[in-house]
């Protein structure tokens, strides 16, 4: 593959977001030569990108290729695997692309989409500009079923068993293949497998590599299918085409559910913005070394949070939090001039920004100070960690006086010698961190250890306590329940003494009017049943030669008119009709039944107990036995008759005959 071949691309017609496809001009640059076309589909640059399999893919805007992050994602995954896409206007925050050109000396006509394509590929070629990328350097392989295997009987469960079978052999020939490339490429993988009857329903690696590393195709073999495909990013990363010096900067960080840095340079400058819900603390701390040498890291919080810390720490970095909380005010004030997307990356850069401004003062001055020659850097540097300026100024003039003569190296091998001297340096600094912060881990959990032991002592007394208590209240609650039940016999014994008591008072009032001999006592029974007739007796008794009111008399028959005989009541009065049945069983069994209305009976104010005269009773029982006899004479008298009547017409019939 040529590596100078370059494409320049520019939007000439159309737009994405438009229902009609949109149009392209694309430079292919190859060398000192500009291949110029005009109005090209999307589908045909890919095509032009296959067939020429460029180094760089060079635009203004990444998003005159798709609308969002999913479809450029969709886009770069299509290109040859070692082509890159850049975007030479910058990163996340775009400069004019007209004033980069005029910096590196292009000038064009910013109104012709040919001309513009071209500017952008020679600026890709000068190194200006951000590799795009929508992927991490991870992939994904899927081994799975081609087809279900569906319902059936034991045919399909032979089937299944066979295309489980062969997912598991086509797994463990990618196992064989990774196991392999890992020893000589020294990548990683990680494997998850769902057993089902027979082998494996599917099995996933995740490879700690590249795609272009990774030679392995998707597609169908059989029943089973390969799927490879690279892990794709929550946010699209860009990555500066040339090594940056790596100079001292200053990074404001807001941890949490989402987490924001923001690197400001020496001179306040913005470098670089990023937020993110999903990134880890070491994708951080990459993210960091890449932009350079972190001096100064500070959080918006004061005291600093521990995610803020442990960052800070690896790179052996001052702590620049505030002394205080900064207002929302001062927040907007330090981070409007840059801009940002989100409260997050506002306050990782005010707590960039406010570092720099409270020491933007010492760091001119330290400028002023310098001798010609002395990395102002270096000494700003070894002041901020605590040094004097004067004393920093010596030693680095100190530095240049003894520093042997140096044979000369290419510029690209010098920059890669420094970056690779600044990541050992780095990371010796980071463990021997790490060493210190190890032991105040273990110090910390001995402490945890002997405050677990003194909790679990606790805990075994509270229990105990904890017991007693639960004792003493079942204990409590059982009494409750047994003082709950006295208290309910005692109210029904309440009741019932009530009721014993009223009863005693009307058997004594009964009783005295039947000893005063001036009125004789009525018993009322409130019907004619044999129920109230009992109820009455029990209440007030009922005895020989009593005197009976009987409110209803209406549903008493011959059964509770023998009961009334059979008691020897003196005299049954009645404020009703009484049934004929019952009438005639009294009038036989000589029982005197008496009308209300025809004896002057007197009730008390409750209507519970009545009186009556013993001279009114006595001559109303006379009267009522008179019109007895007379009845019996009549109907004796009658039955005499029916007697002559019937023997005189058994005497006709026997003169007939």
């Amino acid at each position: 593959m040529p590596e100078n071949v370059i494409f320049g691309i520019d939007i000439a017609k159309g737009s994405v977001r438009a229902k009609e496809e949109p149009r392209y001009a694309v430079v292919i640059l190859k060398g000192d030569e500009a291949e110029h076309h005009r109005m090209v589909s999307k589908h045909k640059l890919l095509r032009m990108a296959w067939q020429e399999k460029p180094a760089l893919i060079a635009v203004d805007n990444i998003f005159e290729l798709a609308s969002d992050k999913h479809e450029l994602a969709s886009i770069l995954s299509k290109l040859p695997a070692n082509t890159k896409l850049i975007q030479v206007t910058g990163g996340e925050k775009l400069l004019p692309l007209v004033k980069l050109a005029k910096e590196a000396g292009i000038s064009f006509d910013r109104f012709d989409p040919n001309a513009e394509a071209l500017a952008c590929a020679r600026l890709a070629l000068m190194g200006i500009g951000y590799e795009v990328s929508a992927f991490e350097d991870k992939t994904i392989i899927k081994v799975s079923r081609a087809r279900s295997p569906g319902r059936g009987g034991w045919s399909q469960n032979r089937y299944r068993r066979k295309i489980h079978g062969y997912v598991r052999q086509k797994a463990r020939e990618i196992e064989d293949y990774l196991d392999e490339q890992s020893k000589t490429k020294g990548f990683t993988y990680t494997q998850n497998v769902t057993e089902k009857f027979g082998g494996y329903s599917k099995s996933e690696f995740f490879v700690d590599a590249p795609r272009s590393q990774v030679h392995i195709g998707s597609g169908k073999y059989g029943d089973v299918q390969v799927n490879v495909k690279s892990i794709e990013r929550d946010a699209l990363f860009f990555k500066p085409l040339k090594t940056r010096k790596r100079d001292y900067i200053i990074v404001g960080i807001d941890p949490g559910t989402t987490t924001a840095v923001a690197v400001v340079t020496l001179e306040g400058e913005l470098r670089m913005l990023h937020s993110s819900r999903t990134i880890s603390i070491p994708d951080v701390i990459e993210m960091i070394a890449e932009q350079g040498r972190p001096l100064i890291i500070a959080s918006d919080v004061f005291p600093t949070p521990n995610a803020v810390e442990k960052i800070r720490r690896a790179f052996n970095a001052v702590s620049g939090s505030p002394d205080d909380v900064l207002s929302a005010g001062d927040k907007i004030e330090f981070a409007t001039p840059y801009g940002y997307s989100n409260n997050h990356e506002r306050d990782a850069i005010a707590a960039a920004v406010s570092v720099y401004r409270k020491n933007k003062n010492k760091f001119e001055q330290i400028k002023k100070k310098i001798p010609h020659g002395v990395d102002a850097d270096e000494v700003i540097a070894q002041v901020v960690r605590g040094k004097a300026i004067d004393a920093a100024i010596l030693e680095m003039t100190k530095k240049e006086k003894t520093a042997p003569a140096v044979i000369p190296v290419p510029l690209k091998m010098e920059e890669e010698s420094i970056h690779s001297r600044e990541l050992i340096r780095k990371y010796e600094e980071s463990i021997e961190e790490m060493k210190k912060y190890q032991d105040e881990l273990k110090n910390k959990l001995d402490l945890k250890d002997e405050e677990l032991r003194k909790l679990g002592e606790l805990i075994e007394k509270q229990r105990t306590e904890t017991y007693k208590q639960f004792k003493r209240e079942k204990t409590i609650l059982v009494r409750d329940k047994e003082i709950s039940h006295l208290r309910k016999r005692i109210s029904e014994n309440n009741k019932k003494i009530s009721f014993l008591n009223e009863r005693i008072h009307k058997l004594k009032r009964i009783r005295r009017l039947e000893i005063s001999g001036r009125a004789l006592p009525v018993k009322i029974i409130s019907a004619f049943t044999r129920d109230s007739i009992l109820k009455t007796k029990e209440e007030v008794g009922l005895k020989k030669d009593d005197i009976i009111l009987l409110k209803d008399a209406s549903g008493g028959g011959s059964i509770t008119a023998k009961m009334l005989s059979d008691l020897g009541v003196r005299a049954i009065i009645i404020c009703n009709d009484l049934s004929y049945a019952a009438e005639e069983e009294l009038f036989n069994l000589g029982m005197p039944v008496l009308k209300a209305k025809d004896v002057n009976i007197q009730f008390d104010a409750a209507e519970e107990l009545a009186v009556i005269n013993p001279d009114d009773i006595k001559t109303a029982i006379e009267e009522w036995n008179r019109k007895a006899e007379e009845r019996k004479t009549a109907a004796k008298e009658k039955w005499l008759m029916s007697l002559v009547d019937e023997y005189r017409s058994e005497r006709r019939r026997e003169v007939k005959g």
